[in-house]
């Protein structure tokens, strides 16, 4: 995920592993490790106009509040499933699916005007890199 770094349009501080299992913890859910190595890097990075929410860093906690524990617990119009991880100012969100307390990688779209669930990428770094392309092309 390091080589990824120079594609974000934000280049936010990492945050520690503990706040990252404390997330884990608080949404009864295991992220995938790439999500972990991406955060560990760069916590809430912009990837092309998709904003990923933070994990709450007690040490940046203002620049944090607005985390992805908080933004699952309010979404409440998103199917059990879903974890949300971030989304792009429209009501679109970025999901994982989580099965048995996992986080899957594949990366999915839940549009809000249809309330439907697509397939975006196979995995985080995919997903980032298939973002920053259509970018570049635009």
């Amino acid at each position: 995920m390091k080589e990824l770094i120079e594609l974000f349009e934000t280049h936010q501080q990492g945050v520690g592993e503990p706040a990252i299992r404390q997330a884990e913890q608080n949404l009864n859910a295991r992220f995938p490790q790439q999500y972990v190595e991406l955060f560990q890097l760069a916590n809430g990075p912009q990837i092309g106009e998709w904003q990923l929410f933070p994990v709450k860093d007690p040490d940046n906690e203002k620049k944090t509040w607005d985390d992805v524990v908080r933004q699952n617990s309010e979404a409440a119009e998103l199917p059990e499933e879903l974890l949300i991880i971030g989304h792009d100012g429209t009501g679109d969100y970025v999901c994982f699916t989580v099965e048995d307390g996992q986080a899957q990688g594949a990366v999915f779209l839940w549009d809000h005007e249809t309330r439907q669930v697509e397939k975006l990428a196979p995995s985080l770094k995919q997903f980032i890199l298939y973002t920053t392309e259509e970018e570049d092309e635009e």
